[in-house]
């Protein structure tokens, strides 16, 4: 392989049943390809340049190691089960990198710190809605003898000489929630969330979707080589069963 030192390998060398022989998949140049590997020598490689973003069908790996390979008789289906096994753990593992680098963008952006607000700055703080009618009342710390009981008001005259007037008493004024005709309550009117206030950007929802055409693709991948195996390990059978 003349890119040999650059290949970077997404499987494990996979041996083929009824031989030395191993396959393994990797990237060049972020390009796709397979070798075949005999021990620690790699006998023969191959470089697919036509679509670096869709991993080779089947079909073309396995016809590719049948013209590499140098045994008459070998089986096609064990190459063909073998080429299964290592595109998918090569699918694997492309999408264990996508979500390791997702991963850590995040963890960048948490480590982020906010900048602080100058203390001579004034903050614009929400006004708060609705509003308070006050009734009109007496003074602070006197209450009228129309409030009081008959008892209480002849000992206030027992005590102070005077019919009316007014008593001290501790507290305060307090401020009347209104009510009736005059009140209207502020309700506060449900938000509705956008698909951004939802946390899902037009940019990462069109990476769903690619992600999503690009699995019906290899699954109507996978669904056509096990046609083809079945079509192959059919006549295979009928081979046997001719020469008993």
């Amino acid at each position: 392989m003349s890119e040999n030192q650059d290949f970077q390998p997404l499987t494990p060398q996979l041996g083929i049943a009824g031989s030395s022989y191993q396959l393994q998949m990797g990237k060049v140049n972020n390009y796709w390809a397979i070798r075949l590997v005999k021990g620690s020598t790699v006998l023969a490689s191959k470089v697919y340049k036509e679509n670096p973003d869709e991993i080779p069908l089947g079909n073309h790996l396995t016809g590719w190691a049948l013209s590499v390979i140098a045994i008459p008789n070998i089986n096609p289906y064990q190459i063909q089960k073998t080429i299964g096994f290592i595109r998918q753990k090569a699918m694997r593992a492309i999408e264990d990198q996508k979500n390791a680098r997702k991963t850590a963008g995040k963890a960048e952006s948490q480590l982020v710190s906010l900048d602080k607000v100058p203390d001579n700055v004034q903050i614009k703080r929400p006004q708060a809605s609705g509003w308070v009618k006050e009734d009109e009342q007496p003074s602070q710390g006197e209450s009228t003898t129309a409030d009081l009981s008959p008892a209480l008001a002849a000992s206030n005259y027992s005590a102070t000489g005077k019919s009316q007037g007014a008593t001290n008493h501790r507290g305060g004024n307090l401020k009347v929630i209104p009510s009736g005709d005059n009140f209207v309550r502020a309700v506060k009117k449900p938000e509705v969330k956008t698909g951004k206030q939802q946390g899902i950007s037009s940019s990462e929802l069109q990476g769903i979707l690619k992600r999503v055409e690009r699995l019906e693709h290899t699954v109507n991948d996978l669904e056509t080589d096990n046609m083809e195996l079945r079509k192959e390990l059919k006549s295979l059978r009928n081979l046997i069963d001719k020469k008993k």
